[in-house]
Protein backbone atom coordinates (compact mmCIF):
# COMPACT_ATOMS: atom_id res chain seq x y z
CA UNK A 1 0.00 0.00 0.00
CA UNK A 2 3.03 2.30 1.01
CA UNK A 3 4.59 1.52 -2.65
CA UNK A 4 1.17 2.58 -4.79
CA UNK A 5 1.22 6.20 -2.85
CA UNK A 6 4.98 6.47 -3.19
CA UNK A 7 4.29 5.74 -6.93
CA UNK A 8 1.48 8.10 -7.26
CA UNK A 9 3.70 11.15 -6.02
CA UNK A 10 6.01 11.12 -8.74
CA UNK A 11 8.91 12.59 -9.43
CA UNK A 12 10.24 16.16 -8.23
CA UNK A 13 11.11 17.90 -11.80
CA UNK A 14 14.18 19.50 -9.48
CA UNK A 15 15.16 16.44 -8.27
CA UNK A 16 16.22 14.82 -11.85
CA UNK A 17 20.07 15.30 -13.29
CA UNK A 18 20.95 19.12 -14.49
CA UNK A 19 21.87 17.74 -17.63
CA UNK A 20 18.74 16.31 -17.95
CA UNK A 21 17.08 19.75 -16.80
CA UNK A 22 19.09 21.16 -19.05
CA UNK A 23 17.91 19.86 -22.50
CA UNK A 24 14.12 20.07 -21.04
CA UNK A 25 14.29 23.58 -20.65
CA UNK A 26 16.47 23.96 -23.91
CA UNK A 27 13.65 22.29 -25.57
CA UNK A 28 11.13 25.03 -24.60
CA UNK A 29 11.71 29.23 -25.90
CA UNK A 30 14.24 31.74 -24.91
CA UNK A 31 10.91 33.78 -22.93
CA UNK A 32 9.88 30.85 -20.96
CA UNK A 33 14.04 30.05 -20.05
CA UNK A 34 13.67 33.71 -19.16
CA UNK A 35 10.69 34.01 -17.13
CA UNK A 36 11.53 29.83 -15.43
CA UNK A 37 15.20 31.69 -14.04
CA UNK A 38 13.18 34.07 -11.71
CA UNK A 39 11.32 31.84 -9.77
CA UNK A 40 13.71 29.22 -9.38
CA UNK A 41 17.97 29.31 -8.08
CA UNK A 42 18.13 26.00 -10.21
CA UNK A 43 16.84 27.61 -13.58
CA UNK A 44 18.27 30.58 -13.04
CA UNK A 45 21.89 28.49 -12.75
CA UNK A 46 20.45 26.24 -16.06
CA UNK A 47 20.04 29.73 -17.59
CA UNK A 48 23.38 30.69 -17.57
CA UNK A 49 24.70 27.33 -19.17
CA UNK A 50 25.74 27.98 -23.29
CA UNK A 51 24.42 24.13 -23.36
CA UNK A 52 20.48 25.03 -23.19
CA UNK A 53 21.40 28.18 -25.45
CA UNK A 54 23.15 26.26 -28.10
CA UNK A 55 19.73 24.83 -29.02
CA UNK A 56 18.60 27.88 -30.58
CA UNK A 57 21.35 27.91 -32.74
CA UNK A 58 22.29 26.51 -36.47
CA UNK A 59 24.61 23.44 -35.26
CA UNK A 60 27.56 24.78 -37.88
CA UNK A 61 27.01 28.64 -35.86
CA UNK A 62 30.56 29.16 -35.12
CA UNK A 63 31.59 28.70 -38.40
CA UNK A 64 29.02 30.48 -40.13
CA UNK A 65 28.89 33.35 -37.46
CA UNK A 66 32.53 33.17 -35.87
CA UNK A 67 33.41 36.82 -36.42
CA UNK A 68 29.98 38.38 -34.93
CA UNK A 69 30.06 35.58 -32.22
CA UNK A 70 33.12 36.90 -30.81
CA UNK A 71 31.16 40.38 -29.83
CA UNK A 72 29.07 38.53 -27.21
CA UNK A 73 30.07 37.40 -23.78
CA UNK A 74 28.01 34.48 -24.02
CA UNK A 75 25.42 32.45 -26.02
CA UNK A 76 22.71 33.60 -23.86
CA UNK A 77 23.73 37.23 -25.24
CA UNK A 78 23.66 35.89 -28.95
CA UNK A 79 20.55 34.46 -28.72
CA UNK A 80 18.48 37.62 -26.78
CA UNK A 81 20.32 39.74 -29.50
CA UNK A 82 19.08 37.25 -32.08
CA UNK A 83 15.55 37.88 -30.81
CA UNK A 84 15.24 41.32 -31.41
CA UNK A 85 17.16 41.68 -34.24
CA UNK A 86 19.64 40.04 -36.78
CA UNK A 87 22.81 39.29 -38.00
CA UNK A 88 24.10 38.71 -41.60
CA UNK A 89 26.42 36.38 -42.78
CA UNK A 90 28.05 34.25 -46.00
CA UNK A 91 28.85 37.83 -47.18
CA UNK A 92 26.39 39.71 -45.27
CA UNK A 93 23.78 38.43 -48.42
CA UNK A 94 21.78 36.61 -45.93
CA UNK A 95 20.40 37.44 -42.43
CA UNK A 96 19.40 35.07 -39.52
CA UNK A 97 16.96 35.96 -35.88
CA UNK A 98 15.20 34.15 -33.80
CA UNK A 99 11.58 34.20 -33.47
CA UNK A 100 10.91 35.90 -30.39
CA UNK A 101 8.05 33.50 -28.45
CA UNK A 102 9.41 30.06 -30.09
CA UNK A 103 13.31 31.00 -30.40
CA UNK A 104 12.69 29.10 -33.66
CA UNK A 105 15.35 30.21 -36.70
CA UNK A 106 14.19 33.05 -39.37
CA UNK A 107 16.34 33.92 -42.35
CA UNK A 108 16.22 36.15 -44.96
CA UNK A 109 17.50 35.68 -48.19
CA UNK A 110 19.35 39.40 -49.45
CA UNK A 111 18.82 40.43 -53.29
CA UNK A 112 22.25 39.68 -53.60
CA UNK A 113 21.50 35.83 -52.48
CA UNK A 114 18.74 35.47 -55.53
CA UNK A 115 19.03 34.24 -58.63
CA UNK A 116 17.52 37.32 -61.09
CA UNK A 117 16.99 37.24 -64.84
CA UNK A 118 19.16 39.70 -66.40
CA UNK A 119 20.13 40.70 -62.79
CA UNK A 120 24.02 41.71 -64.31
CA UNK A 121 22.78 43.42 -66.65
CA UNK A 122 23.31 47.63 -65.85
CA UNK A 123 20.64 47.95 -68.59
CA UNK A 124 17.95 46.01 -66.75
CA UNK A 125 18.82 46.13 -63.11
CA UNK A 126 20.68 48.96 -60.85
CA UNK A 127 22.68 48.03 -57.56
CA UNK A 128 22.07 50.17 -54.87
CA UNK A 129 22.11 50.88 -50.88
CA UNK A 130 19.11 51.71 -49.12
CA UNK A 131 19.18 52.95 -45.16
CA UNK A 132 15.59 51.08 -44.50
CA UNK A 133 17.60 47.73 -45.74
CA UNK A 134 19.32 45.38 -43.61
CA UNK A 135 21.69 44.72 -46.15
CA UNK A 136 24.30 46.57 -48.33
CA UNK A 137 22.57 46.52 -51.51
CA UNK A 138 18.98 45.81 -52.86
CA UNK A 139 18.32 45.61 -56.72
CA UNK A 140 15.58 48.19 -58.28
CA UNK A 141 14.49 47.39 -61.69
CA UNK A 142 15.37 49.40 -64.72
CA UNK A 143 13.31 47.83 -67.69
CA UNK A 144 13.02 44.70 -68.69
CA UNK A 145 9.99 42.32 -70.47
CA UNK A 146 10.48 39.13 -68.50
CA UNK A 147 11.01 39.07 -64.78
CA UNK A 148 12.19 36.10 -62.96
CA UNK A 149 13.43 35.39 -59.78
CA UNK A 150 14.38 32.81 -57.19
CA UNK A 151 16.16 31.61 -53.89
CA UNK A 152 17.49 28.31 -52.68
CA UNK A 153 17.66 27.79 -49.06
CA UNK A 154 19.04 24.08 -47.55
CA UNK A 155 16.17 22.69 -45.12
CA UNK A 156 19.09 21.57 -42.36
CA UNK A 157 19.40 25.46 -41.45
CA UNK A 158 15.37 25.94 -40.65
CA UNK A 159 14.24 24.52 -37.41
CA UNK A 160 12.89 21.18 -37.48
CA UNK A 161 8.91 19.89 -37.33
CA UNK A 162 8.26 23.41 -38.33
CA UNK A 163 6.04 25.23 -40.76
CA UNK A 164 7.40 27.92 -42.21
CA UNK A 165 6.18 30.62 -44.74
CA UNK A 166 8.25 32.05 -47.48
CA UNK A 167 8.03 36.25 -48.20
CA UNK A 168 8.89 38.06 -51.35
CA UNK A 169 10.19 41.45 -49.55
CA UNK A 170 9.90 44.92 -52.28
CA UNK A 171 9.15 48.14 -52.60
CA UNK A 172 7.70 49.69 -55.86
CA UNK A 173 8.84 53.70 -57.19
CA UNK A 174 6.20 56.08 -58.07
CA UNK A 175 7.18 55.90 -61.41
CA UNK A 176 6.76 52.34 -61.83
CA UNK A 177 5.19 50.55 -65.04
CA UNK A 178 4.09 46.96 -65.88
CA UNK A 179 2.91 45.60 -62.59
CA UNK A 180 -0.75 47.30 -63.07
CA UNK A 181 -2.66 44.57 -65.08
CA UNK A 182 0.01 42.16 -64.89
CA UNK A 183 -0.26 40.11 -62.14
CA UNK A 184 2.94 37.17 -60.74
CA UNK A 185 3.56 34.19 -59.99
CA UNK A 186 4.93 32.86 -56.97
CA UNK A 187 5.71 29.22 -55.46
CA UNK A 188 7.52 26.93 -53.26
CA UNK A 189 9.54 23.98 -54.15
CA UNK A 190 10.85 20.80 -52.43
CA UNK A 191 14.09 19.46 -53.55
CA UNK A 192 15.44 16.09 -52.52
CA UNK A 193 19.33 15.14 -52.08
CA UNK A 194 19.56 14.39 -55.50
CA UNK A 195 18.81 17.94 -57.28
CA UNK A 196 14.78 16.30 -57.90
CA UNK A 197 12.16 18.47 -57.95
CA UNK A 198 9.63 16.81 -55.82
CA UNK A 199 5.52 16.59 -56.28
CA UNK A 200 2.78 16.64 -53.93
CA UNK A 201 2.48 17.72 -50.95
CA UNK A 202 1.79 21.96 -51.39
CA UNK A 203 5.44 21.51 -53.69
CA UNK A 204 5.10 24.11 -56.86
CA UNK A 205 2.14 25.18 -56.06
CA UNK A 206 1.44 29.09 -58.26
CA UNK A 207 -0.13 31.83 -56.66
CA UNK A 208 -0.82 34.52 -58.27
CA UNK A 209 -0.29 38.50 -56.98
CA UNK A 210 -0.87 42.06 -58.24
CA UNK A 211 2.22 43.93 -57.13
CA UNK A 212 0.28 47.72 -57.92
CA UNK A 213 -3.20 48.64 -57.13
CA UNK A 214 -5.29 49.36 -60.02
CA UNK A 215 -7.85 51.33 -58.71
CA UNK A 216 -8.40 52.11 -54.60
CA UNK A 217 -5.86 53.26 -52.48
CA UNK A 218 -5.57 49.62 -51.03
CA UNK A 219 -2.88 47.23 -52.17
CA UNK A 220 -4.78 44.23 -52.75
CA UNK A 221 -2.35 41.47 -53.31
CA UNK A 222 -3.51 38.27 -52.86
CA UNK A 223 -5.67 37.82 -55.74
CA UNK A 224 -6.81 34.33 -56.41
CA UNK A 225 -6.21 32.50 -53.26
CA UNK A 226 -9.23 31.36 -50.97
CA UNK A 227 -6.53 32.09 -48.07
CA UNK A 228 -5.29 35.09 -46.24
CA UNK A 229 -5.08 38.07 -48.79
CA UNK A 230 -2.46 40.71 -47.40
CA UNK A 231 -3.97 44.15 -47.36
CA UNK A 232 -1.38 47.02 -46.74
CA UNK A 233 -2.01 51.01 -46.72
CA UNK A 234 -0.19 52.59 -49.37
CA UNK A 235 2.61 54.25 -48.56
CA UNK A 236 4.61 55.12 -51.98
CA UNK A 237 7.61 53.13 -51.47
CA UNK A 238 8.57 54.63 -47.85
CA UNK A 239 7.87 50.86 -46.45
CA UNK A 240 8.51 46.89 -47.65
CA UNK A 241 5.33 45.22 -48.57
CA UNK A 242 6.18 41.32 -48.30
CA UNK A 243 3.35 38.82 -49.81
CA UNK A 244 3.18 35.00 -48.98
CA UNK A 245 4.81 32.81 -51.66
CA UNK A 246 4.01 29.73 -49.96
CA UNK A 247 4.42 27.78 -47.25
CA UNK A 248 6.48 24.14 -46.31
CA UNK A 249 6.45 22.14 -43.36
CA UNK A 250 10.20 21.42 -42.15
CA UNK A 251 9.85 17.45 -40.79
CA UNK A 252 12.80 15.77 -39.11
CA UNK A 253 11.89 12.27 -41.51
CA UNK A 254 11.77 14.38 -44.36
CA UNK A 255 13.13 13.44 -47.82
CA UNK A 256 13.14 16.75 -48.65
CA UNK A 257 16.81 18.48 -49.14
CA UNK A 258 15.79 22.85 -49.87
CA UNK A 259 13.51 25.32 -51.07
CA UNK A 260 13.04 26.88 -54.02
CA UNK A 261 11.18 30.04 -53.94
CA UNK A 262 10.21 31.56 -57.62
CA UNK A 263 8.55 34.95 -58.44
CA UNK A 264 7.91 35.10 -62.08
CA UNK A 265 5.86 37.76 -64.51
CA UNK A 266 2.66 36.41 -66.42
CA UNK A 267 3.29 38.17 -69.84
CA UNK A 268 6.08 38.46 -71.70
CA UNK A 269 5.07 42.21 -73.27
CA UNK A 270 4.42 44.76 -71.17
CA UNK A 271 8.01 46.13 -70.24
CA UNK A 272 8.52 46.51 -66.38
CA UNK A 273 10.29 48.46 -64.29
CA UNK A 274 10.48 50.33 -60.83
CA UNK A 275 10.37 47.27 -58.98
CA UNK A 276 12.83 47.59 -55.70
CA UNK A 277 13.42 43.72 -54.81
CA UNK A 278 15.04 43.55 -51.13
CA UNK A 279 14.98 39.74 -50.34
CA UNK A 280 12.82 36.58 -49.63
CA UNK A 281 12.14 35.62 -45.73
CA UNK A 282 11.34 32.52 -44.50
CA UNK A 283 9.76 32.82 -40.90
CA UNK A 284 8.17 30.40 -38.79
CA UNK A 285 4.58 29.59 -38.36
CA UNK A 286 4.46 27.68 -35.42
Amino acid sequence: MEKTQSNKKGVNLLDLPEGCLSHIISLTSPLYILRSSLVCKLFCSLAKSDLVWNHFLPSDFDQLFIQRSSFFPSKKHLVLYLCRSFILFEGDFKSISLDKWSGKKCYMLGARELSIYSGDNPTCWRWKSLSDSRFPEVAELLGVTHLQISGNISTKLLSPNTTYHAYFSFKLRSWSRGFEGCPVKVSVSMIDPRGAYISGGGSGVTRTFYLKPQESDTLRLNILDDEETFMNGRDSGDKWVKIDMGKFSNRADSNVAALEMTLTSTDLVFLKSGLIVHGIELLPLN
